[in-house]
């Protein structure tokens, strides 16, 4: 079987499906929920507690490990992130198979991002790590992480010996050592299909019979804008970029007949994938101020690839959000004080589990009282951010307490209301600083990830906020 994205056409896609755009675990299934105070040791410093640096001079990044999970709110290195799982795919049988849709929340993944930006404050490049999200092509084991940078260059995208994400030539589709499957089958190296961006290229696409139109790239590249606040306003900069990928698809190389002579592959109806799409898509959602970055990502897969044995072939889609940035050092963080800071919420919302998700926006703001070690979070005029912005009931105030240690630039606590309730966490981003309306960080950003009983709404969500 071969599916398109879940709005219907490649081509729609790519003219930017993302539900946010106008908003400017492991097991099969990404993991599970619920885990609290897990400290684990950090892969980059050898020790419990932060990173030193991130790939690449000049990036702000969130770090590759999950230091402790808190309600669902994962601590990485130099930020925080949640995530959810469509729930379609959860079905037996499922429902849908062709689409993918749903919300719930789930631990066990990492998301890792870096960022570039230009002198201007724009953003000029991303990468997106993906990883442990329950996603499989043999129905055996995780898939190869996803190297994500949005690139328009054909070529293999993969990281170097520092951890930078590079672009190598792509090997013909005639190398039947390296695109192996059609030698080896599902024994093949899984690694060789992932990553690789096919097009633009010279061969025509190949288009189904059923479809209205297909690209021919796929993706128009990095659009971004920067916003008012440094000019006294409060619209953050904003990025978006999507990219309609091919992990996954056998179709990229040749194989072989009893003579060892190149042919196509039996269910291949010409040489190479046939379009961009082929197998999901990709979106970045990126918002900013000077210090603190909020990303939001998708990434809808083919999973139970038929040709790789799966024998179950479907979408799955993860979605998730990670604030991040240049985090205050814990030893700077005020030991009095009370200082007051304002902001703006993204994330997705749907009002049940089994539906699909619409994207949110709304207005918050935090009173810190660093002396109490308290954070208390406010949200309001929160609203569906498409349409006629239909109110969603997520207004609440959460109080959370600001960690110790080399941790002391982190806040958690339960958030909730009447109709949903989870965690909701966050770090200080910046250099601590006089003026305003006190002395403290001047920035923060967080996560939170809510639901209700018997399978009724649910939300995931970031914050972003610059001191008052």
């Amino acid at each position: 079987m071969r599916f398109l994205g879940q709005r219907g056409t490649v081509a729609v896609l790519l003219a930017g499906l993302s539900l946010l755009s106008g908003c400017g675990g492991s097991g099969s299934d990404g993991g599970s929920t619920g885990q609290t105070g897990t400290s684990v040791t950090s892969q980059e410093t050898g020790t419990t507690g932060t990173a030193t640096a991130c790939p690449g001079s000049g990036a702000d990044c969130t770090g590759t490990t999950i230091l402790r999970t808190d309600q669902g709110i994962g601590v990485t290195d130099f930020g925080v992130q949640v995530y959810g799982t469509s729930t379609n795919d959860l079905l037996t049988p499922n429902p849908a198979p062709q689409i993918a849709y749903g919300l719930i929340p789930a631990t066990g993944g990492v998301a890792d991002v870096r960022v570039s930006k230009a002198t201007d404050g724009r953003l000029a490049s991303v990468t997106l790590l993906l990883s442990n999200l329950g996603l499989s092509w043999d129905g055996k084991t995780e898939r190869p992480r996803i190297i994500e940078t949005f690139e328009t260059r054909q070529g293999r995208v993969q990281l170097d010996a520092n951890g930078l994400a590079v672009l190598a030539p792509l090997p013909a589709a005639t190398d039947r050592s390296f695109f192996d499957f059609g030698t080896k089958g599902a024994n093949g190296t899984q690694a060789n299909y992932a990553n690789n961006v096919y097009f633009p290229r010279t061969e025509a696409v190949r288009c189904p019979s059923n479809n209205q139109g297909c690209p021919s790239v796929e993706t128009q590249g990095l659009t971004a804008r920067l916003g008012d606040w440094r000019s006294g306003g409060s619209t953050p900069d904003s990025a978006q970029v999507t990219r309609l990928h091919e992990d996954g698809a056998t179709q990229a190389g040749y194989g072989v007949d009893a003579n060892g002579q190149l042919v196509l592959l039996p269910w291949a109806d010409g040489v190479g994938v046939p379009y961009p799409g082929f197998k999901g898509y990709r979106d970045f959602l990126h918002w900013s101020y000077a210090h603190a970055n909020l990303g939001a990502w998708i990434t809808q897969d083919t999973v139970m690839i038929d040709e790789w044995g799966g024998r179950d072939e479907h979408n799955k889609m993860r979605r998730g959000l990670i604030a991040f940035g240049q985090v205050t050092p814990a030893a700077q963080v005020p030991a009095s004080g009370v200082v007051r800071y304002r902001g703006r919420i993204h994330g997705w919302f749907n009002y049940l589990q089994a539906q699909d998700s619409y994207p949110l926006f709304g207005e918050v703001e935090a009173t810190v009282d660093f002396g109490n070690r308290t954070v208390v979070l406010t949200f309001s005029g929160t609203r569906i951010d498409e349409g006629l912005m239909d109110p969603l009931p997520l207004a609440l105030t959460a109080s959370t307490v600001i960690s110790s240690g080399q941790l002391a630039n982190y806040f958690f606590g339960s958030a909730g209301n009447t109709t949903l309730n989870g965690g909701i966490g966050g770090r200080f981003f910046g250099p601590v600083s006089d003026g305003g309306s006190g002395t403290g960080p001047a920035e923060m950003g967080g996560n939170f990830q809510l639901q209700s009983t018997n399978q009724g709404p649910t939300a995931i969500g970031g914050f972003l906020l610059r001191k008052i």
